[in-house]
């Protein structure tokens, strides 16, 4: 016999009348109501139409329920040839979105009287009546919960032309339609993606960044959390935290000093207090940069970086850790320059303690105060300061929120969820389902064209000895292919620290080049404009390092001059310094 499960039916109509709401379910003539069902337990089986004749929906061969604390959206009732009822709901499984079925008899209404307060609260604020349904059944289930509207005045589609920018929004996983397969992320000559951080992370499809960008795919219970204000909370005690930690390497104790052991969860609340943020936060952030089982960046291994070798440092929030094949060195390197926050990191504490006050002084007490805005930064219209590449990070954070504040009780108490309304919004935004690659126009190679003067054929400028006019996002593989093609019998050979790089490696400033003919080897000095760091990709820390530069707080070497004279320049200016900004912000170019 089938267990009667409970269901919350929440319904919302636009009829406000003195009396509240009538049992709209039993009246024909309501057509406009907005209905929601909250499963309490989580065994329901999900059907495919509306009787037990139709299939459950499997997924990969796994049959699929309805999960515990999940807010689903009802579009349309059925009657059946059973004289039965059934509700029609949306069921997002694995970010694909179902149209599912669900019997009536599984179903307990609960009707909702429109508050009047609350009402006024979401006029006064200036939310669009598509947030409002959401904002009304998380306000009836937490009253304590705070809404605060924050007007963006940007229009949609420029920051999301913003945050499209080559190596600005990557994704991990097999789900190839997440990906990109714009230049520079995708090669179409070979049908390989290109790994942008690492080898598994991959420039994300600018449908895929919409979908995360969209505040309106995550007004839920637990999605939420990516909006609420991270201040510190004094009710977020150590036991709260643990829930985080459990099953992690921070699971136990921290020896502090030879007579002093904490937990780690004692470090993240002092941490907190410290900073003025909020403890599970800082903790959610630490798990998600290191992981279950830690990474290089906390286990105070011993390495080498530019002839220094280092041991004995932390970076739990991979502070400076920037994208690269070596970003854990870079943020390894940060924490331990003597400075600021408490550096050098050479503890675990002072890590957890200097980094959060870091955060804080960088993100928090900048307007960029809750995970939202730390992954898109859409507070002070700069784009480019934000936390992570991690297209999911704020979603994958929230979650954990969410899921800590369950564990530990206290979601009822008084939370503030900071929520941006963008202008020209899309009237819906989905993740994409299938793959679009770009056309690929056949190249024939007219021998007569090419004069065997690799430089010129190539189209690249020689200034002693320094080569300039690569294709930004080239790899290596991808110049093989082009000087294969003009089959002149001059090759090429690229190098890094004097080994040759891997083939599929992104071509960057720094490297070595050396043309090979009959007239034996010649070396040149690859120079990317704008490629200061010499990872290959235009980006945050080029940024970083061309404004601490023309502040005088950093002295470029070199090459760094060579990458940093943009569009003309000869020397760094604050003309190069906007050329490189306008690149990043997606509305000026970078000349090579």
């Amino acid at each position: 016999m089938l267990k009667k499960v409970l269901l919350t039916l929440l319904i919302l109509t636009m009829l406000i009348t003195g009396n509240g709401f009538n049992n709209v379910l039993a009246e024909e003539n309501q057509q406009e109501e907005t209905m929601y069902l909250e499963v309490m337990q989580n065994d329901v089986r999900v059907r495919t139409g509306p009787s037990t004749s139709y299939e459950i929906l499997t997924i990969n061969g796994e049959n699929q329920y309805y999960l515990e604390d999940v807010l689903y959206k009802v579009i349309g009732k059925q009657t059946n040839e059973k004289n039965e009822l059934w509700y029609n709901v949306i069921n997002i499984i694995n970010n694909v979105e179902y149209q599912t079925w669900v019997r009536e008899d599984f179903v307990l209404l609960h009707y909702y009287e429109l508050d009047a307060v609350f009402e006024a609260h979401l006029e006064s604020e200036g939310f669009p009546e598509e947030y409002r349904d959401y904002l009304r059944f998380l306000h009836t289930k937490y009253p304590n919960w705070i809404f605060k509207a924050f007007h963006t005045n940007i229009v949609f589609a420029d920051i999301l032309a913003a945050q499209s920018v080559l190596g600005k929004s990557l994704i991990s996983g097999s789900n190839l339609a997440l990906r990109s397969t714009q230049p520079g992320a995708y090669d179409p000559s070979t049908g390989q993606y290109i790994a942008l951080d690492g080898y598994s992370w991959y420039q994300a499809n600018p449908a895929t960044i919409a979908y995360y960008m969209d505040p309106r795919n995550f007004l839920n219970e637990q999605d939420i959390f990516q909006f609420s204000k991270l201040s510190f909370n004094e009710n977020e005690r150590p036991e709260c935290i643990q829930q985080i930690l459990d099953g992690t390497f921070m699971a136990g104790e921290v020896q502090v000093d030879a007579n002093t052991s904490k937990s780690y969860a004692t470090i993240f609340y002092e941490a907190g207090q410290y900073a003025q943020v909020s403890p599970i936060y800082l903790a959610v952030k630490a798990r998600n940069e290191q992981g279950v089982t830690g990474s290089a960046a906390v286990d105070g291994r011993t390495f080498e970086y530019n002839g220094v070798v280092y041991s004995g440092i932390y970076n739990f929030y991979n502070i400076h850790a920037y994208s690269g094949p070596d970003n854990w060195k870079y943020g390894l390197v940060y924490a331990a320059t003597p400075g600021s926050y408490g550096r050098p990191w050479n503890s675990i504490e002072k890590s957890i303690k200097g980094g959060a006050l870091w955060i804080a002084d960088g993100y928090i007490s900048d307007g960029q105060d809750t995970l939202y805005y730390q992954k898109f930064n859409c507070v002070n219209g700069a784009y480019w300061h934000q936390y992570a590449t991690n297209i999911r990070a704020a979603f994958s954070e929230g979650r954990m929120m969410y899921s800590n504040y369950l564990l530990a009780n206290i979601l009822d108490q008084e939370l503030t969820f900071s929520i941006p309304i963008y202008l020209e919004m899309p009237e819906k935004t989905a993740l994409p389902t299938e793959v679009v690659y770009p056309e690929v126009e056949e190249e024939v190679p007219n021998e007569e064209h090419y004069t065997g003067d690799l430089i010129l054929d190539l189209d690249l400028q020689n200034d002693s000895g320094y080569l300039t006019g690569f294709e930004i996002g080239a790899t290596y593989q991808q110049m093989l292919d082009r000087i294969a093609l003009m089959n002149t019998g001059v090759n090429i050979r690229i190098e890094r620290n004097d080994e040759e790089k891997p083939k599929d490696a992104l071509i960057a400033t720094g490297d070595t080049l050396i043309i090979i003919d009959d007239a034996g080897e010649s070396t040149y000095t690859v120079i990317i404009k704008g490629d200061i760091d010499g990872d290959g990709i235009i980006g945050t820390l080029d940024y970083l390092l061309y404004r601490k530069a023309l502040l005088n707080t950093y002295e470029m070497n070199n090459l760094e001059i060579k990458a940093a004279e943009i569009n003309g320049e000869k020397e760094i200016s604050t003309l190069g310094y906007l050329h490189l900004r306008k690149y990043l912000l997606g509305t000026g170019n970078i000349e090579q």
